[in-house]
């Protein structure tokens, strides 16, 4: 009955543990995401590095240029972080 005990203990204690720390991890991501602003370095999850011209919190969207004059349109949800002096 003790050992029954224990090992219930025991893995409710992993499990949460597992659940808060994705709740961290989930938490400092939309931390990054929100201080995202028009003219950071960033990279996507895709690993295509680029310059943000456009940001719409709202509707979810960005622009990356990614060569002079190239721009691709994505969804804020791809971008992985934020690059350079102030990201890395």
């Amino acid at each position: 009955m003790d050992q029954t005990l224990v090992l219930i203990l025991f893995i409710a204690a992993m499990l949460g543990f597992m659940l808060w720390s994705q709740w961290r991890a989930r938490r400092r991501y939309q931390q990054r995401m929100e201080e995202l602003q028009v003219g950071d370095e960033v990279m996507t999850i895709g690993g295509i590095y680029g310059k943000l011209t456009y940001l719409d919190r709202e509707s979810g969207l960005a622009r990356l240029e990614i060569a002079p004059g190239v721009e691709i349109r994505l969804n804020i949800g791809a971008i992985s972080r934020r690059v350079g002096p102030s990201g890395e």
